[in-house]
């Protein structure tokens, strides 16, 4: 995908189906931006970004300064910089941050959010320091960034999963934005909870079980085409870092 799109002379035309973006742009009608959570599918990262753009959607992508095939300094500034420039054509920004920035990218994500943008967030390592531990299927299970479910509840943005899908290989894809993930009226705890983050948790975990609901969807569709999944390594037990979306922000 990164070479058609690189070939000198030559416009590389697959044929993209997107699905559910009238949703999107009705929840930015609302003027409260809309958070787009993407799927780690390998079609993801450039025809993911391009089908939105192609639709009108001019999105900030939430992305880590080693993004790209390889995380060594060569990398950085040669084999990453032609995939970094491709997906470039077809973001409004790139909110780049280190795990040190992970407030000052807290208020770069909430300004967009306010201005009405659309903020992509891509469910990896990278997509901030809290994950959620959830099962899936009958006996599988994956790790969910807590970032984005926060951003929804605290913000009010809206809300929507992403999976971006081969169809035949190099010539049909296929974009699917879901509906807007809502999650139902939140029943109160057995015990009332007195303050404002003990009931966000209940609501981010609330948005996080619809999220792994969509994925679970998407990887039945291909599962081939997942590039990675959870670390065979329990994330439980670690001890915090600052968070993209925490509190302290």
């Amino acid at each position: 995908m990164l070479a058609a799109h690189l070939a000198p002379g030559r416009r590389w035309s697959p044929a993209i189906r997107l699905e559910g973006i009238d949703g999107l742009r009705e929840a930015l009608q609302r003027g409260r931006g809309a958070i787009v959570w993407c799927d780690q599918f390998v079609a993801q990262t450039i025809m993911g970004k391009r089908a939105l753009f192609e639709a009108g959607i001019e999105a900030h992508q939430v992305s880590v300064n080693f993004h790209g095939f390889s995380e060594s300094k060569f990398g950085l500034h040669v084999i990453n910089k032609p995939l970094v420039e491709v997906e470039n054509r077809f973001l409004k920004s790139r909110i780049v941050f280190e795990r040190a920035e992970a407030y000052q990218v807290t208020a770069r994500i909430q300004k967009a959010l306010k201005e009405n943008g659309v903020v992509l967030m891509t469910n990896t390592i990278h997509a901030g320091s809290t994950f959620t531990e959830s099962a899936m299927g009958e006996r599988g299970w994956t790790h969910l960034a807590s970032a984005p479910a926060n951003f929804a509840a605290r913000a009010g943005a809206a809300l929507f999963g992403m999976s971006t899908l081969e169809t035949v290989p190099f010539r049909e894809y296929r974009a699917i934005v879901s509906p807007e993930l809502k999650p139902n009226a939140v029943q109160p705890a057995s015990r009332p909870a007195k303050d404002v983050a003990a009931k966000n948790l209940v609501l981010q975990a609330a948005y996080i079980l619809l999220k792994r609901d969509r994925l679970l969807e998407a990887v039945k569709l291909h599962p081939e085409q997942m590039m990675a999944w959870s670390s065979a390594n329990r994330l439980t037990g670690q001890q915090d870092q600052a968070a993209i979306g925490a509190d302290a922000a």
